[in-house]
């Protein structure tokens, strides 16, 4: 399985994005279901060409490759550790090269450069303008292919010194004859030699598998904790009103959210610590990991936009109003998750220390992010403008804001990576508060929704059990305290609010 067919990855990915999610996201709702199977039949396929090539951040990665004439061709990259000591080795980088059809007047170099200004800074006009020998001479090491072991194989050992900070270093085909080279199989194999049984990581993602533990622990005790809320209701004394909001669409999205993100957080834990067994990892558990963890994130984007509609705190959610959030956000789920994976997979990922958000299509994202925190806002204040004078008006004035916060931490993660990180912690500064915020509002509503909760907002109410229109003209009164979850609360006559509501 070649790390090179990532191109097909990466131009699905380029169509995909411009194609079908901006389409998706302004159709009306009425014409998305004909799109909807588009993009599903689209993450389809790139789940299968995912599964079907090796991420080409891999540290142990094998690939073939037709290098042009006078032009340079990545096959890799890597972030390295540093040690102090002046005769200290932070790494070893090994790449063997088979070049069959190389020609004894051929001059083809395999060259390797860090992230260094005088060597390479990243892609440039600049750097394009440069000719093949001028590129060779920015090279912190090179090595030309010996016509005489093209057959067999020509082994390059390099040990990689630094001494200041973890640098990434990045591995690369040369040709400087002109004639060009095609059929050129490769193998690179890099390790941080003072990581011990993880010196197969590099510095960027050394602390995942740490984190990674951290997060399964807490979607665990999370996912426990539902489950005994949801038994504690079935075993209420309350009866089918207990068992009702044990079986509330609201609770049961909440516990389909968390169980994503556990697994997703398992799965990902496996294949990093995987990764730092054998340098290769586990490409189908990586690939579902990343695809349950943006499933988890769009639940939870659902849960947050029906709070701010007053759901589950001054309104009645049913059934549909879930159905009509999770149609309103799929185009945005789709879009985030293949970025996610062209961040993985694309061939651009390999000469390049840029975060994946603030590339064009990770700008859109946030752009659309920065949108549905808009739609959360407005929903909010109106929301706000009819409840403000009743008791639920403190929680839109304090826990709306503190809910709606959740959709900043994208755009300011990836704010603060560009103005004030060094590109070696962008991967784990962002995976890291993107992974808490998420943990920590899926706590609040946990704890928002636990049985005997008396100082909450949310309530879970069963559906009315009379026709809407008896309720305009009937002189009864509705019981004047509802059962709900959290103890009971004072509600208003109308059914639809916070008392009964039609059966959907």
């Amino acid at each position: 399985l070649k790390c090179a067919q990532a191109k097909i990855v990466e131009s699905l990915l380029r169509s995909g994005v411009h194609k079908h999610a901006p389409a998706m996201a302004m159709m009306a709702p009425g014409s998305r279901r004909g799109s909807s199977r588009h993009a599903v039949e689209l993450a389809g396929l790139l789940l299968f060409l995912s599964l079907a090539s090796r991420p080409c951040s891999a540290m142990f990665l094998t690939g073939t490759a037709d290098l042009p004439g006078n032009s340079t061709i990545f096959i890799g990259k890597y972030c390295f550790t540093f040690d102090r000591r002046h005769e200290g080795s932070a790494g070893k980088l090994n790449v063997t090269v088979w070049a069959p059809n190389l020609a004894p007047h051929q001059s083809v170099h395999v060259v390797m450069f860090d992230d260094e200004a005088e060597s390479f800074p990243g892609p440039s006009g600049q750097w394009d303008a440069l000719s093949c020998d001028e590129r060779i001479q920015h090279a912190k090491h090179t090595s030309k292919l010996d016509w005489t072991r093209r057959e067999e194989g020509q082994l390059i050992r390099f040990n990689v010194k630094e001494h200041l900070r973890p640098r990434f270093w990045y591995i690369a085909l040369a040709d400087c004859s002109g004639s060009g080279l095609d059929s050129i199989s490769f193998e690179v194999h890099a390790i941080n030699v003072p990581y011990g049984w993880a010196a197969e990581l590099p510095t960027d993602k050394r602390l995942v598998p740490h984190a990674l533990v951290i997060f399964v622990a807490a979607y665990g005790a999370l996912f426990v904790a539902q489950l005994h809320a949801k038994s504690l209701l079935l075993s209420s004394k309350r009866g089918d009103s207990a068992r009702d909001k044990a079986a509330h669409p609201f609770a049961q999205i909440l516990t389909a959210g968390i169980l994503l993100g556990l697994v997703s957080a398992v799965l990902s834990m496996l294949h990093f610590l995987w990764l730092a067994a054998d340098g290769e990892g586990l490409a189908l558990a990586r690939v579902c990991g990343q695809l349950l963890s943006g499933a988890s994130r769009f639940v939870l984007a659902c849960l947050l936009l029906l709070v701010s509609e007053g759901k589950c705190i001054s309104y009645v959610m049913v059934a549909a109003d879930g159905r009509r959030v999770a149609r309103m956000l799929g185009p945005f789920l789709i879009a985030c998750l293949l970025l996610e994976l062209w961040g993985d997979y694309s061939l651009s990922r390999r000469y390049t220390t840029g975060f994946v958000y603030t590339t064009s299509f990770g700008w859109a994202i946030i752009f659309v992010d920065l949108l549905l925190l808009a739609v959360y806002a407005a929903n909010l204040q109106g929301t706000y403008e009819v409840e403000r004078d009743t008791s639920d008006g403190m929680f839109y004035r304090r826990w709306g804001i503190f809910y709606g916060s959740w959709f900043l931490a994208l755009p300011i993660t990836t704010i603060l990576s560009q103005a004030a990180l060094a590109p070696y912690v962008w991967y784990i500064v962002s995976m890291c508060v993107l992974g808490a915020v998420d943990i920590v509002v899926y706590a609040a509503l946990v704890v928002g929704l636990w049985p005997g909760n008396t100082k909450t907002y949310f309530k879970l109410t069963p559906a009315c059990p009379w026709p809407d229109d008896s309720l305009e003209t009937a002189d009864f009164e509705p019981p004047p305290r509802l059962p709900s979850l959290l103890g009971n609360q004072a509600h208003s006559k109308r059914c639809a609010k916070l008392g009964y509501t039609e059966l959907p």
